[in-house]
């Protein structure tokens, strides 16, 4: 015979689904809610928190088109943050598109979350490995400018100026 679960009088039962609220009468989970009859009433899946506002809210199908509280289709995904160069200001950006300018300062430089991360360790010679020197060195002799390189390369800019400056003689870069 199977046996479910025992609880205590005085706990207080919550329905995944409908979200009542309720103290059970005998001392076992009850098998279905009392109020929507479900029986998925303490499935935890159904339960579910936006990453952007951190809403949390009971789901009937477990994946949401869009959050209740902020309103965003890309509850499940965290958003991406940035830091300002300038100020040090860090935002989190809101939707997919990239900020043009600091929100405090109004600079346009500033850095992703992976910049930042890269800049934090800072770009010594140990790590930049020499297959990375000679692609950004290769590029830059054949005419390219060290944004282009940047931007078709993924490379933080910064790294890629910095490459060049070291390993260039000329005063002018083509930035």
């Amino acid at each position: 015979m199977c046996m479910s679960p025992t609880i205590p009088l005085s706990s207080l039962l919550r329905c995944a689904r409908c979200s009542y609220e309720w103290t059970p009468r005998k001392d076992e989970l009850p098998k279905r809610c009392p109020k929507c009859r479900s029986i998925k009433w303490n499935d935890s899946h159904l339960r579910v928190t936006c990453l952007r506002c951190g809403h949390t809210w009971n789901s009937h199908n477990g994946s949401p088109k869009r959050c209740p509280s902020c309103g965003t289709h890309q509850w499940n995904t965290p958003p991406r943050s940035y830091t300002c160069k300038r100020c040090g200001y860090s935002w989190n950006a809101k939707g997919t598109k990239v900020p043009r300018k600091c929100p405090l300062c109004s600079s346009k430089d500033w850095a992703s979350e992976r910049e930042v991360d890269i800049q934090k360790t800072g770009p010594s010679a140990p790590e930049v490995d020499a297959v990375l020197e000679g692609l950004i060195l290769g590029e830059y002799r054949k005419g390219r400018s060290c944004v282009d390189i940047s931007i078709s390369q993924g490379i933080p800019y910064s790294l890629v100026f910095e490459i060049v400056k070291r390993n260039s003689t000329a005063n002018n870069i083509k930035v």
